[in-house]
């Protein structure tokens, strides 16, 4: 096969990811704009300082929102490539039973976790915040916080439908929640449509409605479709396997730890942020928001890779394995070289579609130059992790994370942002260093991983697959 027809495989997977994502994207960059816009020249309400609080409620909220949610979530990412390898089999047995004991898993988990956040969220008074941003960021996190519950039952089923290759099936009911999001938010925010006037708790009561309405489009538009439909009338929650969970959790806890090793770093630089004051706090969620855009749609390559990987392992075909790893990785690398130059051309202009305040626009400016730098670093290491997760491989990837932005990235961002009082600007230069090591360690891991199984299989080596 050749690149090019790696190219066009990985294109077809991931473009309605990407899609899907792009929908996301939409939601959030619609969230924190009307969140900013609050007392500003649209609002009724004339107060500049209500938009500036209310941007960091929803940043300090959803930095500790998404420590919590990613480790939720990462236990069910292990359930895609072990998808995948049963369709490669047409093991339609196994595939419903990974689904049924994946589903369990997932909502045992989010509840556990569910209690954590309400125990830990009042601890944001003493991190030095301000004490009117955790006013307005408390009740928000708490509303969020339960939307975990459909969040977590839809993630089980897309895993399902991404793991058979299915990725339309996912991007159509995502958008079409998207969409009721954006409704229900300018309604509940602003107070419009005949609804009560909420700011802050308004967004996050629109993100718990349309994730309801999430579960519920995603499992019909499944049920329409025949290969779906018949996973799904095989699942039985009864005859639970020990070796199925424990192969999830083995897959799942490394998973979880490396998404939370990320988001952890860009949720704890909030905090470190938030201690420079509520302009840099302000700007970094902006900035953060705008480059979580490329980041969100280089997802949808990283899940191609994982599932293309995937399937390549079921087969034992480790040389088009490692040729869809590296076409994947070529993807990314374009499009993240083009990311990083929109950020870099459009900076001034970017931050004011957020917020209507001088200070916070120029600060956020300067933010977008460091990420334009590090985006092709970003999607590098999204998608490589993505790659060896497909391969089951995700012990050292989950070192190589940690190292990253735990023992270099937060240190170094708190010594630059306070010590050396370079506000936001220094966590975001500790930031991209971050990403930049993991990039370049995950690069030789995956030369490592897929070199060790191409010899493995030459030399007739018994592999535990």
């Amino acid at each position: 096969m050749t690149i090019k027809e790696h190219l066009r495989k990985n294109f077809i997977l991931a473009w309605p990811v990407m899609l899907t994502q792009a929908g996301q994207i939409l939601v959030n960059v619609a969230d924190n704009v009307m969140v900013g816009a609050l007392g500003g020249k649209h609002d009724h309400i004339q107060n500049p300082e209500i938009g500036k609080v209310a941007l960091g409620a929803v940043s300090l909220g959803n930095a500790l929102f998404f420590m919590i949610m990613v480790a939720a979530m990462g236990f069910s990412f292990a359930m895609s490539p072990l998808i995948a390898q049963a369709d490669a089999k047409n093991n339609l047995k196994r595939g419903s039973a990974i689904l049924s004991h994946g589903l369990v898993l997932n909502m045992i988990i989010t509840v556990l976790l569910i209690t954590v956040l309400l125990l830990v969220s009042p601890l944001m008074y003493q991190m030095g915040q301000p004490t009117d941003v955790v006013d307005a960021a408390l009740p928000y996190l708490e509303i969020v916080g339960y939307s975990m519950i459909p969040l977590m039952i839809f993630q089980s089923f897309r895993q399902l439908s991404e793991g058979l290759s299915l990725t339309l099936v996912v991007a159509v009911a995502t958008i079409i929640a998207n969409l009721l999001n954006i409704f229900f938010n300018y309604g509940l925010i602003f107070g419009n449509f005949g609804m009560p006037r909420l700011e802050v708790e308004g967004a996050a009561y629109g993100t718990l409605i349309s994730r309801i309405l999430m579960v519920f489009t995603l499992l019909s538009a499944m049920w329409f479709h025949p290969k779906s439909r018949t996973y799904l009338s095989m699942i039985k929650f009864k005859n639970f396997q020990k070796v199925i969970f424990r192969k999830l959790i083995q897959l799942g806890i490394p998973t979880s730890l490396q998404m939370f090793f990320e988001v952890g770093a860009f949720a704890g630089a909030a905090f470190i942020v938030g201690m420079a004051g509520k302009d840099d706090l302000a700007a970094h969620q902006i900035a953060l928001n705008l480059a979580s855009i490329s980041f969100m749609l280089c997802t949808g390559i990283a899940i191609a890779a994982t599932v293309r990987v995937g399937n390549q392992l079921g087969l034992r075909d480790f040389h088009t394995m490692k040729r869809a790893g590296w076409s994947a990785f070529m993807m990314v690398a374009a499009f993240m070289t083009l990311a990083g130059i929109i950020l870099i051309l459009f900076r001034h202009q970017l931050p004011t579609l957020y917020i209507d305040n001088a200070d916070v626009i120029v600060i956020a400016a300067q933010l977008l130059i460091v990420a334009a730098l590090f985006q092709l670093s970003d999607g590098i290491q999204v998608v490589l992790l993505g790659a060896l997760r497909g391969m089951q491989d995700v012990n050292i990837p989950t070192v190589i994370t940690m190292f990253a932005y735990f023992v270099i990235a937060m240190p170094l961002g708190y010594y630059l942002t306070i010590e050396r009082d370079m506000g936001a600007m220094g966590m975001w230069i500790a930031l991209g260093i971050g990403l930049t090591i993991s990039a370049v360690l995950l690069v030789l891991r995956y030369i490592y991983k897929t070199n060790f199984l191409i010899r493995a299989k030459e030399e007739k080596l018994k592999l535990d697959l």
